[in-house]
């Protein structure tokens, strides 16, 4: 019973320390040494090891062994990635770049959503945003119930917009939304302005205004960008 637990300790010190460049590039991993620093045996360790290794953190070379690879070769979408590289000193740079990215897809997204969503999607848009803006009344805008209702929002987005490739990014999406939580970026009382932007995104969506849909998503997206600066 105490393997798995143990198996997701070794991913997650491990993973975290090369996301945060604690074991840098170039980094050997000696396999005999985590046995004896984690008190694990051998064949979890390597269960670890090839976890690390599909999610590009480090690879076998022969001759050599395990070493950490270049940040280049990370699966940086991965939500524990995403997680391990805000647990470190970057993680303000870490928000950035995902958020960067966000104001690239989402507001396409939005778009395609208000053409291509079901009503069952548009009416859900309605009832998210208005969920948001109590619990954000309510100064509950740092809470677990504020974060899982933002992201079912832009995660229905996302799905209604019928791209597969923008459904993809949807565990990015809630890793950076927890991890603005986390990280003391999510006020207890949104600024109105927030709160009203994902009204309006919801209502165009709704009534199948793409255009609006498209620069509604980009103000909310940008704000969230400034916000963190």
């Amino acid at each position: 019973m105490a393997r798995p637990s143990m198996h997701v300790e070794l991913v997650d010190t491990l993973g975290a320390r090369i996301a945060t460049g604690e074991l840098a590039e170039g980094t050997v991993i000696n396999i005999g040494m985590l046995e004896e620093e984690f008190a694990v045996s051998r064949t979890v360790a390597r269960e670890a090891m090839r976890l690390l290794e599909s999610l590009g953190l480090i690879e076998a070379r022969r001759r050599v062994g395990l070493i950490v690879t270049h940040p280049s070769q990370w699966d940086v979408l991965s939500p524990r990635v995403i997680a391990w590289r805000l647990s470190g000193n970057s993680k303000a740079e870490q928000l950035r770049s995902l958020t960067d990215l966000r104001i690239a897809i989402e507001p396409i997204a939005a778009s395609r959503a208000a053409v291509r969503a079901s009503d069952a999607q548009r009416n859900r848009l309605i009832e998210l945003a208005a969920e948001l803006r109590r619990l954000g009344d309510e100064g509950r805008g740092d809470s677990d119930d504020y974060v899982t209702v933002d992201t079912e929002f832009h995660h229905t987005i996302l799905e209604a917009s019928g791209n597969e490739m923008f459904l993809a990014m949807k565990d990015a999406v809630a890793a950076v939304l927890e991890g603005r939580r986390r990280l003391g970026r999510s006020p207890r009382y949104p600024i109105r302005h927030a709160l009203d932007l994902h009204t309006r995104i919801a209502d165009a969506i709704s009534s199948g205004d793409y255009e609006l849909a498209e620069a509604t998503s980009r103000q909310q997206v940008t704000l969230v960008r400034r916000e963190i600066d």
